[in-house]
């Protein structure tokens, strides 16, 4: 079959990998010189299987309004009359009731363990080299309102087949000794020793050289997407800067972008980009070697090989991907306070990414009224980590075989 891909970020590359060793005949567009240059570039390096709490809970709420007020919370929304981001807001707001976050939890849960061991054949099918670390990751908190709140979160996900392991403090610091160092008050740790972390765009890019030589997948990059062109219930051609393409399916993986091109189909999905930052230093040895999420401050670090990358922070601010000094420096001092020896006087690069987000977590796969255009967009913060299992699940569905998992939650139906 040809199958036209568009977008070549994380969800894009790992399906046009999955579709070219099944033997169909892929084409990849995308606007950048590169797969990777977007969303995936500088992201924060982890495989957070067992991260399945949605930001939409309940004890997101108490929060929300002093968030809005303080530029340097967690989740800032910036004011503007944006009916897409009111839409969006609203959405978000009634999915923060505990047994919707459940809900949305264990699918999201049901999809990160299952990309797990898809992640786990791709590795060992090609591979490719990526600062890949199977230590899993730390979770430390500096409150024990917090640590308590993440307690109850892993016993419920216990139930849910996925296992993690509750540490003291002095157990937490004999995992990551780098922390020995902070001033910073941790009252606790969660060991997800299931997750993983490594280079995303490194993956991305090699990925992408295994599906091209060894599948010919083509990538075309460099190429605009203007429109697509649907007859009846199928799509016929995408315009571009560089002419008409055609093929058999099309799956649309770009992104927040996604309800954009979407839109005049007439589908309309709840899809917001959510902009993260992160910054990359070079390590030293008073850098964690254990990939960590600090719970109190939404901040995540990886070992990225001889560098360190610190991520967090989501704010709503439209599709600018202007970098906000503003929001780099929490994260900063965030970092420098969790670990205070590391290279603060080298050079610290910048950047900021839109994550496709949707208002209550799980992203949208799958079939559309059209029946050979399909989704894998919507995956928020989470691209990295659901990536493999996303592949494998679209590409069984555009082969219409059953996928290896439910699912329930994960389609576009759930917001009819």
């Amino acid at each position: 079959m040809k199958i036209l891909v568009l977008g070549s970020g994380l969800l894009g590359v790992t399906l046009a990998y999955e579709l070219g060793r099944r033997g169909h005949d892929v084409t990849v567009l995308d606007r950048q010189p590169g797969s990777g240059m977007e969303t995936s570039y500088a992201n924060g390096g982890q495989l957070s299987y067992s991260h399945a709490e949605p930001w939409a809970n309940p004890s997101v709420l108490p929060k929300l309004p002093k968030w809005i007020l303080d530029p340097d919370a967690p989740l800032v929304f910036r004011p503007r009359l944006d009916w897409p981001m009111i839409k969006w807001g609203l959405a978000f707001l009634r999915n923060c009731t505990d047994s919707r976050a459940r809900t949305n939890c264990e699918t999201m849960l049901r999809l990160g363990l299952y990309s797990k061991k898809q992640m786990a054949r791709i590795r060992e099918e090609t591979g490719i080299e990526f600062d890949y670390s199977g230590k899993g990751i730390l979770h430390i908190f500096s409150t024990q309102k917090d640590f308590d709140h993440a307690k109850r979160q892993i016993e419920f996900q216990a139930t849910l087949g996925c296992e993690e392991k509750l540490l003291s403090k002095q157990e937490a610091l004999a995992l990551e000794p780098a922390l020995s160092h902070t001033p910073r008050a941790i009252v606790g740790g969660i060991h997800s020793f299931l997750d993983e972390s490594g280079d995303a765009l490194m993956f991305c890019n090699a990925l992408a050289k295994v599906a091209t030589e060894k599948h010919n997948v083509k990538f075309r990059y460099g190429v605009f997407i203007n429109r697509l062109r649907a007859e009846g219930n199928e799509i016929k051609a995408v315009f571009t800067d560089q002419g008409e393409i055609t093929a058999d399916a099309y799956v649309m993986a770009l992104g927040s972008y996604s309800p954009l091109y979407l839109k005049s189909l007439h589908i309309r999905l709840p899809i917001y980009p959510m902009k993260g930052y992160s910054i990359t230093l070079e390590a030293n040895e008073y850098c964690p070697r254990v990939s960590l999420t600090d719970g109190t401050y939404k901040v995540v670090y990886s070992r990225l090989g001889n560098r360190l990358r610190v991520a967090g922070t989501a704010e709503f601010a439209g599709y600018s991907q202007k970098i906000n000094d503003h929001r780099i420096a929490p994260i900063v001092r965030a970092a420098k306070e969790l670990f205070p020896k590391a290279n603060w006087n080298d050079e610290i690069k910048n950047w900021a990414c839109l994550r496709p987000s949707t208002p209550d977590g799980p992203p949208i796969m799958g079939a559309t009224p059209y029946q050979n255009l399909f989704l894998n967009t919507g995956h928020g913060t989470l691209g990295w980590t659901q990536a493999a299992g996303s592949a494998t699940v679209v590409s069984d569905l555009i082969e219409r075989k059953s996928p290896g998992i439910p699912l329930a939650g994960l389609t576009m139906e759930r917001y009819a």
